[in-house]
């Protein structure tokens, strides 16, 4: 459960959520599912840049206080401007992510998913067909004037 208040922990969780989700939809046995996934992804994506954001301001905010091991300032200050750049650069990519997850989702939405056929039912049904048709059924020989026809 999310805390709301401890971000390691929340990252943590937001990790082995996504972990999980990769390996839930390696096969997806409800087809209408895929809608809500993509919605809920689209709305972890969101808050993800936003935290993208938040970090970046977090790293520019608090960089007067950034040192490197051997207590440098200067260089410590620099790392954390690159920092910020490259957190804002990760959240302005995501831009195009969200919107192409948003477009998927509302591809998605004008589907209207049909069951996927049994293959006993399709061989019973082929058969039946093949039957009133006067035809031998698939994978059956038929007998003319006493020699068999494949």
């Amino acid at each position: 459960m999310p805390t709301f208040d401890d971000p390691a922990k929340d990252a943590d969780e937001l990790g082995e959520a996504a972990r999980g989700l990769a390996y839930a939809t390696r096969r997806i046995p409800v087809p209408e599912d895929t809608y809500r996934v993509l919605g809920s992804m689209h709305s972890a994506l969101t808050s993800v840049q936003q935290s993208l954001r938040q970090l970046a301001h977090w790293h520019q905010q608090h960089s007067p206080f950034a040192a490197t091991d051997d207590g440098d300032y200067a260089a410590g200050q620099e790392e954390a401007a690159k920092a910020s750049g490259w957190l804002t650069i990760a959240a302005a990519s995501l831009d195009q992510v969200v919107q192409l997850v948003m477009t998927a989702q509302s591809e998605n939405g004008r589907i209207a998913w049909q069951p996927v056929p049994n293959p006993l039912d399709q061989a019973l049904a082929e058969r039946s067909e093949a039957l009133d048709a006067g035809a031998p059924a698939p994978g059956q020989a038929r007998e003319d004037r006493g020699r068999r026809l494949e």
